[in-house]
């Protein structure tokens, strides 16, 4: 038995003596708690799924080159992001617009690589955008589950994981659409997910793509289980009142920083 199967094992015997030593936490969690304490080796089994370089391309996911002054945007992002959250101890961050079209996804995408490529930390992305998700699409994926189908289905978690080939990034799609969404998102399971999301890995940092917060209530909904907000407004397209109304219903949020993108440069 090699090194990775024994550490396996050993995790198996510590999960199944914690699950015998205290049921009633893991009932408490409606089934959560054991569907992800399975996560990593679920992971660790799974095989990486590549994500074509024209796909990448094609939907301005940059971040991963080298000699790129586009990534180089992203690594500058990403660093003032991070001492930001790592002085503040945050671990969960949430990235959300105006409207749809502002390009909060594209941006989403590229720091959660851009933070993947640092090896000090691991990375979840999460589509929080229930209504109409769209990551997947901008990665060429088409998930047969995902969020959605954990909140009304009880899909395990492990099971929605998407392990992409960029080291320490992996994503969790919307899954199927939903009417509902902003219900599910303040509802207790929801909640707990967060939670269980935010405290699994302490070297993991957690980014959710949210709806734009003028379109929908969901970011409203789910923001109080946010250690941090980034708002993206888009050049010559939001207008200031649009900009003052997200800062109105994000006033209860830790914002730290607001991104300007398509900005051009002379």
């Amino acid at each position: 038995m090699d090194k990775l199967e024994k550490a396996l094992e050993k995790s198996r015997k510590l999960r199944e003596r914690a699950s015998d030593a205290s049921p009633k936490v893991a009932h408490g969690y409606d089934g959560l708690m054991p569907s992800f304490i399975s996560a990593e080796p679920h992971l660790l089994k799974s095989k990486p799924l590549l994500v074509e370089e024209v796909q990448l391309e094609r939907h301005r996911i940059l971040a991963h080159r080298t000699r790129s002054p586009e990534a180089d945007i992203f690594r500058i992002l990403r660093t003032q992001v991070l001492q930001i959250m790592n002085k503040s101890n945050f671990r969960t961050l949430a990235i959300t617009s105006p409207k749809y079209g502002d390009g909060k996804t594209t941006i989403a995408l590229n720091l959660a690589l851009s933070i993947a490529l640092d090896l000090k930390q691991t990375v979840l992305l999460v589509d929080l955008d229930l209504r109409k998700p769209n990551m997947h699409e901008f990665l060429g994926l088409t998930p047969s589950v995902g969020l959605s189908d954990f909140l009304t289905h009880n899909t395990p978690i492990p099971d929605c994981l998407i392990r992409l080939s960029f080291d320490r990034l992996s994503i969790l799609p919307a899954g199927n659409p939903l009417d509902n969404s902003s219900e599910l998102l303040g509802s207790p399971k929801m909640a707990q997910l967060a939670h269980e999301l935010k405290t699994r890995y302490p070297d993991r940092i957690v980014i959710y793509d949210m709806p734009p917060a003028l379109v929908q209530d969901d970011s409203i909904a789910f923001l109080p289980h946010v250690d941090a907000v980034l708002l993206v407004i888009r050049e010559g397209v939001t207008r200031t009142d649009e900009v003052r109304a997200c800062l109105n219903r994000l006033s209860q949020s830790n914002i730290i920083g607001t991104i300007l993108n398509k900005a051009k440069f002379d």
